[in-house]
């Protein structure tokens, strides 16, 4: 499985890099919606190409779910906030660095990227396993980490691109402009996402900030997935 899932990850990457490519020609225009749409597109193209690397190294066991979580855009956004964490922008990554080597802090995983990947896993994957289970007791996830679970992000994307409907038939909302500096921001972080992917694909020993702590994460969580039905 290690090769066609290898080329499944170039193409994601290959893809990433064309939508923003795109969207770039699109700069111009206006509104920025339409660029602004798919420079998120190509961030959910890049967390597809982390996930897939992420098998590949070993990290996650491959089964049909996780097929499924790859063509899932809420699945894919959850994975944006961890490697947003893993490849954070300069500011923060100057801030992280200068807190364990200056101020000799511990370095604790925020609960937002700690729920994204507990929502990823039981809300997401694990439900699409058995939907009829309930926690003992009901976790409260970070308010960020739901609101991308809960398809906030999702919506604001489909917001740039159409236009939507209200009960009565009106319209709720249409395609509106993006400043330039929202436009930026996404692309700058759709940029770090690539890097992160790549990385992780090419196998290097540190791929971002904390990432052995992400990655041992993600082995817990996935050290146990389900019945050998599910396995692709």
């Amino acid at each position: 499985m290690g090769e066609p899932l290898i080329a499944a990850i170039r193409a994601c990457l290959s893809n990433g890099r064309r939508l923003l490519n795109d969207a770039q020609t699109l700069e111009s225009s206006d509104p920025l919606a339409t660029a602004y749409y798919l420079t998120l597109i190509a961030q959910e193209e890049f967390a597809k190409g982390f996930l897939l690397a992420l098998v590949v190294r070993n990290v996650i066991p491959w089964d049909r779910r996780l097929l499924r979580a790859a063509r899932d855009h809420r699945c894919k956004q959850l994975l944006c906030v961890v490697m947003d964490y893993l490849q954070p922008d300069h500011e923060e990554f100057l801030d992280r660095c200068d807190a364990v080597v200056h101020r000799h802090e511990l370095t604790e995983m925020p609960a937002k990227v700690a729920d994204a990947m507990h929502i990823l896993r039981y809300e997401k994957i694990g439900r699409w396993s058995d939907s009829h289970w309930v926690w003992g007791e009901d976790p409260e996830y970070d308010a960020d980490a739901l609101a991308v679970s809960d398809g906030q992000h999702e919506r604001q994307k489909q917001d740039a691109l159409y236009v939507r409907l209200a009960v009565d038939g009106g319209v709720a909302s249409a395609p509106t402009d993006v400043s330039d500096e929202r436009l930026e921001a996404e692309r700058e972080r759709a940029e770090r996402f690539a890097g992160v992917a790549e990385s992780v694909l090419a196998g290097d020993p540190n791929p971002g900030l904390d990432y052995d702590q992400v990655e041992e994460w993600f082995r817990v969580l996935f050290a146990s997935t389900g019945s050998a039905a599910d396995r692709a």
